[in-house]
């Protein structure tokens, strides 16, 4: 008995329907890298979030550009005197050498020795010039940072990256750079409070002493429209 062919299957076509949510590529991923990031737009409250970003990279740069002064300051005060016995010294032997007896030129150097040697181990005890040059590294990449913020938040929706994407990034360079924010002398975090904290409606950072509460998402409230009944 003859058995008749199966017909062909058609293959299956898989289409997305307009209501189904769209899964956010590979380039806004969350930072676990589970791809579960919502699909993030530009809105008022993220404008308001970003722009107290922005006045706290603006707050970290001036401190540590007030910091890196301070302890490049140090540092040149450290090298130059040291430097300057250092050639002292020198001099110092060509002169007494033929002047004064061994014994007195030997106490003379020594003391001068150990001067420079203590100098030299304040200098690398405190690494004033190691911090100078974090804290001029990092008042350089926290102005990136203002400078990214204000040139998103200063054109319209429509011109702007992605929203998600622009969050991501931003939070990553902000993460990279907050090292050194722990090591801001706590004058130099009190003159920050006093500086910007006259200003209105300026959000100055927390590490200043001025704490603030949170700000939670609220949802937006629609006014029901009810009618009145039919007598």
């Amino acid at each position: 008995m003859a058995t008749t062919p199966a017909a062909p299957t058609a293959p299956v076509v898989l289409t997305a329907s307009a209501n189904a949510p769209r899964i956010a590529p590979a380039s806004i991923l969350d930072d676990d890298g589970s791809g579960n990031q919502p699909d993030f737009q530009w809105n008022s409250a993220i404008d308001t979030m970003l722009a107290d970003w922005c006045d706290q990279s603006k707050c970290f740069a001036w401190m540590h550009t007030q910091s890196f002064q301070r302890y490049n300051t140090r540092a040149m005060i450290m090298s130059i005197g040291t430097n300057t016995f250092i050639s002292l010294s020198g001099v110092a032997n060509l002169i007494l050498g033929q002047t004064t007896d061994s014994v007195t030129a030997s106490m003379i150097f020594g003391c001068i020795s150990i001067f420079i040697g203590v100098a030299n181990m304040i200098q690398e005890k405190f690494a004033f010039s190691a911090l100078a040059n974090d804290f001029k590294r990092s008042a350089q990449e926290w102005g990136l940072v203002t400078r990214k913020i204000e040139e998103q938040l200063v054109i319209p929706y429509s011109g702007r990256k992605d929203c998600a994407t622009f969050l991501k990034y931003i939070k990553q360079d902000i993460n990279s750079i907050a090292d050194t924010n722990t090591l801001i002398p706590e004058d130099i975090r009190l003159a920050c409070a006093n500086k910007f904290g006259v200003i209105k409606n300026f959000d100055v950072p927390d590490i200043c002493g001025q704490l603030e509460h949170t700000s939670v998402y609220v949802a937006p409230v629609t006014n029901a429209i009810s009618e009145e009944p039919k007598t």
